[in-house]
């Protein structure tokens, strides 16, 4: 359809949150390793990795085949298949609390069902959450998720229209890396936390040396779930994810991105006690779970799942990730002192930020405090220099990132840095 190409027909003409302005934005008509093609022949760089599943890069030959393969046999059968067996049974092989695992669609719905799954274990209907953090789309989940609300407080904020209030009145909000605060917004109402849901590395934020342990400590002494949400952090930062990294296990966690391959996956692995609440049929005892979907456990994401964490764990592919984030780090950080700019590159180097300002940053209330429309600014000019990833957020690496790539994106960078400080963002 000719008339389709201006996304006229498409709300926005975007799919979900990422929407580029009108001057640098653009189709995606293929991709392939470290880059994608517009519908009008431009190549861009691909920092944006389809917002981290595409861990090999675009393409990847064992992913293609694997799909195709099972593709002839059949796209979705809504019935336990061979595929989602065999990924149930990887992923309990490489994440330590996976002792059983359910499939859902996405990471917020992973998140959604992991809350879901504490409240009914608990029979407790508040969860705890952190300033800043991103746990998908849920009603639970967006609630003080965005950092310029800088609240640092027992404060809680929908972040969408249409949320009832009485959603955010289940969900408590506490600072990230802040034990002892933590430990007092926690206190007076103990009784009534059913799980404390964390991402272990929050967004930029790496964890405070003995703020995970604290928090599976103070779970434990309220008689409430650790929940670690995984969907960026797992089979990234190893293979067995930032609970494997930090010796750290919680009760349940959620996975997605890397775990479908570049399709629509996700799930939530765990205590098989906990999970044994989503199987139909079990007794009524009033913790029975609902958990279902058209799609859940679908054969194509799986078989694409299987050969993504396959040649992830050949290559060793989280070892890959933080070398190639150091090494851009380290050149950005020249650029920066070149340029005389106030920047810095934070969080996991295989999931970096880029900020200006200075450091160190440890949850949202520090970001909020930087120059939040420099970052911004740069990511939309490093667009236009024909880098992609998405603006005032994450660069993802991928395994496809080489020492050609990373110097394309200096040079790009230079420039973009350049404007940003012209145009008077820094002040």
């Amino acid at each position: 359809m000719e008339d389709a190409a201006n996304g006229q027909y498409l709300a926005g003409n975007c799919l979900g949150m990422f929407k580029l302005p009108d001057e640098v934005a653009f189709t995606v008509a293929r991709g392939q390793g470290s880059q994608v093609w517009s519908t009008d022949g431009r190549a861009y760089l691909d920092y944006l990795m389809g917002s981290g599943p595409m861990v090999l890069g675009h393409a990847h030959p064992r992913v293609v085949a694997a799909i195709v393969e099972q593709a002839s046999l059949g796209t979705h059968y809504y019935h336990v298949n061979e595929r989602a067996q065999q990924l149930a049974a990887r992923i309990c092989k490489l994440v330590p609390c996976a002792q059983s695992v359910k499939f859902c669609s996405d990471g917020s719905e992973a998140n959604f069902y992991a809350l879901r799954i504490a409240r009914a274990f608990t029979r407790r209907a508040k969860v705890l959450k952190f300033d800043g953090a991103f746990h998908g789309h849920s009603d639970y989940a967006r609630q003080s998720q965005r950092s310029d609300h800088g609240l640092n407080e027992q404060q809680t904020v929908a972040d969408s229209a249409g949320i009832p209030e009485q959603i955010s009145e289940t969900v408590v909000i506490a600072p990230y890396n802040d034990l002892e605060r933590t430990r007092q917004i926690v206190e007076p109402i103990a009784r009534e936390i059913g799980a404390i849901l964390v991402e272990p590395v929050q967004r930029g934020f790496l964890p405070a040396p003995g703020f995970l342990e604290g928090l599976r400590s103070l779970a434990d002494s309220i008689g409430a779930l650790l929940v670690f949400d995984e969907v960026v952090t797992g089979f990234r930062l190893s293979m067995g994810g930032a609970q494997k990294l930090f010796g750290v296990t919680p009760d349940l966690c959620a996975l997605g991105k890397i775990v479908g391959g570049g399709l629509p996956l996700a799930a939530v692995a765990g205590r098989r006690d906990l999970l044994e609440l989503t199987i139909p049929g079990r007794p009524n005892d009033g913790r029975s779970v609902f958990m279902s979907g058209t799609l859940n456990g679908n054969p194509l994401a799986c078989a694409a799942g299987l050969a993504t964490l396959a040649v992830a764990e050949e290559l060793n592919a989280p070892a890959i990730l933080k070398a190639r984030g150091e090494a851009l780090t380290e050149g950005l950080d020249g650029v920066a002192r070149k340029l005389g700019v106030p920047f810095l590159m934070i969080g996991a180097p295989a999931f970096q930020q880029p900020v200006f300002g200075h450091g160190p940053l440890t949850n949202a209330a520090d970001l909020a405090a930087t120059k939040l429309n420099a970052a911004y600014r740069f990511g939309i000019e490093m667009v236009r220099r024909g880098v992609l990833f998405t603006p005032g957020s994450k660069v993802y690496m991928s395994v496809a990132h080489s020492d050609e790539t990373h110097a394309r994106f200096l040079e790009a960078a230079e420039g973009a840095m350049r404007a940003v400080r012209d145009e008077g963002l820094l002040n």
